[in-house]
Parts: structure tokens; C-alpha cells; sequence
């Protein structure tokens, strides 16, 4: 009975250690999730700012064709300068904007990975969690065995008590019979002794 108590424990104890390494993991999980969602927030608002960025830069390519054909209707030749520093101007604009769109894209394309990844964490989330309450009932069945094979050991050790002072006393009783019975022997022999010396 000991034995199979001992089992139970030591059972109960590794499962324990493996609640303790889930419940762990489950705060690692958590916390890589917090930090994954922290940055696709973070990306979403880089994306917003590039989006108005190219807006504005959108209107500030607009403003400077118009400010070229404008010049170019009053006086090309006077202003040829000026137009050609206004399409340099012009063209790393457009350089400017062609890069940020790139940049936008990747941006989107880290966004859609990182919310990838948090799906992914979310499920394995949720299969820690059935795995920890498939734990916990466990531990609850095993400690209610152990509580009842408690309860079965202390009435044995209780009834063998019992059994040990039914044997001291029986053991004394036999003992003071076992004397009488020779304190009798004694004077049947003394009186043997006497009838024949009659």
C-alpha cells in the first residue's frame, strides 16, 4: 500500500514539474505575442505615414509640372535654368516616392508575415491551454486517489493498533495463566510429598 503511494506521489510530482514547464512556455508564448502585435502596430503606422508622405509627395509633383508648364508657356528660354533645376528637382521627387512605395510594400509584406505569426501563436496558445487543463485533471484524479488510499492506510495502521493491544493483552493473560498453572503445579507436588510421607 506504501508503495503504490509512493508511485502515486512520485507520478504526481513529475507531472507537476511538466504543469510548472507548460505554464512557462505559455508565459514565453504570451510574451512573444505581445511583442509580435507591438510591431505590426508599429509597421501599420510606419505604412500610414508613408501613405501620407506620398500623398503629399504626390501633390508637390503635381505643383511642380504645373510650375513647369507655366514656365515653359511664358519663358522657356529665359527660365531654361530654372526648369532644369525644377525637373531634377522633379525627378528625385519621383525617385523619392518610387523608393518609400518599395518600402511600403515591404512594410506590408513584414505586416502579413507578423500577423502570420501571431495566428500561429494564438493556436498554439490554445493548445497549451487544453494541454494545461488536461494537467490539472489529472493532478485533481491522482490527488483525490491519494487522499482516499491516505484515509485506507490510517484505518489499517488504526485496526492494527488495535490488533497490538488485543495481543499484549491476551499475551498477559496467558502469562498469568501460565503461572498459576505452575503456582498449582508447586502444591500438587508439595502435597504428593506429604501424602507420602504419610
Amino acid at each position: 500500500m506504501e508503495l503504490q503511494i509512493s508511485e502515486l506521489q512520485s507520478k504526481l510530482d513529475e507531472q507537476q514539474d511538466e504543469y510548472n514547464t507548460t505554464i512557462e512556455e505559455l508565459r514565453k508564448k504570451n510574451s512573444d505575442q505581445d511583442e509580435a502585435h507591438s510591431e505590426l502596430e508599429k509597421e501599420k503606422q510606419i505604412s500610414l505615414d508613408l501613405e501620407r508622405s506620398k500623398i503629399a509627395l504626390e501633390k508637390q509633383v503635381k505643383e511642380l509640372n504645373s510650375r513647369i508648364a507655366e514656365l515653359e508657356a511664358c519663358a522657356l528660354n529665359d527660365n531654361s535654368r530654372n526648369i532644369s533645376r525644377i525637373q531634377a528637382r522633379l525627378d528625385d521627387v519621383s525617385q523619392q516616392l518610387e523608393n518609400e512605395s518599395k518600402e511600403k510594400m515591404q512594410l506590408l509584406q513584414n505586416a502579413r508575415k507578423t500577423d502570420r505569426t501571431i495566428r500561429d501563436l494564438q493556436n498554439q496558445l490554445q493548445e497549451r491551454n487544453k494541454y494545461k487543463a488536461k494537467y490539472e485533471e489529472d493532478m485533481e484524479r491522482n490527488e483525490s486517489k491519494i487522499k482516499k488510499m491516505k484515509a485506507q492506510i490510517e484505518e489499517l495502521e488504526q485496526s492494527e493498533s488495535n490488533l497490538q493491544i488485543a495481543k499484549r493483552r491476551i499475551e498477559r493473560e496467558a502469562n498469568e495463566q501460565r503461572e498459576r498453572a505452575a503456582r498449582f503445579e508447586k502444591e500438587n507436588e508439595k502435597l504428593k510429598a506429604r501424602i507420602n510421607a504419610i
